[in-house]
């Protein structure tokens, strides 16, 4: 790549972020960032202290693209959509996906985790699908698809998954489990003796719908 006369932090960034998609931390470095831009260590040094750094914004960066899948429409069910956006994610950026949850820095992934559902919980301000459930309710039904969809999206990742190769069938599938789920809640979930407590001190559901 022709060398740049002024090179940015987002230069830096955007180009081990590139690299990272393609093939994971093996191959980032910051000498490999330097020589891709055509520039010395220095002026990458200069912005992120050392390669830990770096891969942490990558991480964070990362998150940021997860968001962009789940904004968008597939099958017009917000909450459906939160998962079919998620698993396509982790099918297109498989090398990335990984990256973000291999428990490199779990300070910093719990953040992140816990930003994710503050999101997801934003975008399913008056969703009508959870209407006639308590909060708890809620939460308890939306961690349980989180743990499932977590699931499906490892294994197309993987390439494990031979039938969730195609947009089609990934919202047909999310669609039909999600909604499993949420009327088989529906009828057996009995919050009468308290909450449930199924998440740690490390991570709260804490918004509501």
């Amino acid at each position: 790549m022709p060398k740049k006369t002024h090179l940015t932090i987002n230069d830096f960034l955007e180009t081990a972020f590139d690299m990272v998609r393609k093939n994971g931390w093996e191959k980032l470095s910051i000498t490999a960032v330097a020589k891709h831009l055509g520039c010395s260590t220095m002026p990458v040094y200069s912005h992120f202290k050392n390669l830990e750094t770096l891969k942490n914004e990558v991480v964070k960066k990362g998150w940021e693209l997860v968001r962009d899948y789940e904004s968008k429409q597939y099958t017009g069910d917000a909450w459906i959509d939160q998962a079919v956006g998620y698993v396509c994610f982790a099918r297109e950026n498989s090398q990335l996906f990984g990256c973000m949850l291999d428990g490199r820095n779990r300070d910093l992934e719990r953040r992140m985790l816990q930003n994710h559902w503050d999101f997801l919980t934003n975008l399913l301000k008056g969703y009508q699908g959870f209407d006639g459930l308590s909060q708890e309710q809620c939460r308890v039904i939306r961690y349980s698809r989180a743990m499932f969809t977590q699931g499906v999206a490892t294994t197309v990742s993987n390439r494990l998954g031979k039938l969730l190769t195609d947009n089609e069938v990934i919202e047909k599938y999310l669609t039909v489990s999600s909604q499993a789920m949420l009327e088989g809640y529906r009828k057996v979930y009995d919050h009468s003796d308290g909450d449930v407590q199924f998440l740690n001190e490390h991570f709260q559901p804490i918004g509501d719908i």
